[in-house]
């Protein structure tokens, strides 16, 4: 068995000790109180699944005393892993703003060079048509198309149809947090007390994480959306 020391990550580590003392994971939720889904998200060092830092450390720290790993060492590998991935993070942005760099200049350089194309052939563009021949025969106009056909056309539906949106509202009525990702973008956490709301935009879905399950009421499109789950509970749900 590897020592304390030498795991790798907070979720790992855990795990390692929890394998050890022969428990399954819907035993130690039984045990420390918390659902299944974060102590899994846990074990696979799964932060877009987990509720806020302060929640997660208070879960780590009952986690590691219900399968007798120290606490202390098991937050330190998560703040570390964190910082991994701030710096990842980061690495990513400088990264992307050096492509962005790029692609500018590029489209720059082709502005240029169309400007430099339109100035150089413009006695070519702008040269005067040919005379027409006098002697040709004159040719027959070209009958108006017919209201029908008019009417078809003029009436052709658009070829891309805008999509239609997805609204979400929440309405806090009892004291909790909840942690949203939209269309699978970056995730969003919020602190909410009784009476406080939010109104969210999505096109695809949206993917919820509620500190208490009793704590909210949803509507999407203004339908409400049950949530099942007792008081206390954290409870997920993806809409729709």
């Amino acid at each position: 068995m590897e020592s304390e020391t030498n795991q790798d990550t907070f979720g790992g580590y855990l795990k390692g000790f929890r394998i050890k003392q022969e428990l399954a994971i819907p035993t130690v939720a039984g045990k420390t109180k918390i659902t299944v889904h974060c102590l899994k998200a846990i074990e696979e060092n799964a932060h877009d699944r987990l509720p806020p830092r302060a929640y997660v450390k208070s879960f780590i720290r009952i986690y590691a005393d219900a399968v007798g790993a120290n606490a202390d060492v098991a937050i330190e590998l998560y703040l570390s892993d964190l910082q991994q991935q701030e710096n990842a993070k980061q690495h990513n942005l400088r990264r992307r703003e050096k492509l962005w760099a790029v692609r500018r200049a590029m489209m720059a350089v082709g502005v240029i060079v169309g400007i430099l194309f339109l100035l150089r052939y413009t006695d070519f563009f702008m040269a005067p048509a040919p005379p027409q021949n006098t002697t040709a025969p004159e040719r027959k106009a070209l009958s108006e198309p017919s209201a029908s056909g008019a009417g078809s056309v003029g009436t052709h539906p658009s070829a891309a149809k805008t999509q239609d949106k997805f609204k979400l509202q929440v309405i806090a009525v009892e004291q909790t947090w909840l942690k949203v990702i939209v269309d699978g973008q970056n995730a969003r956490s919020y602190d909410l007390k009784p009476g406080d709301r939010l109104e969210l935009e999505g096109t695809h879905n949206f993917n919820l994480m509620i500190g208490n399950a009793t704590g909210l009421q949803i509507f999407l499109n203004e339908r409400p959306v049950k949530i099942f789950g007792s008081s206390g509970q954290v409870v997920s749900l993806k809409i729709p």
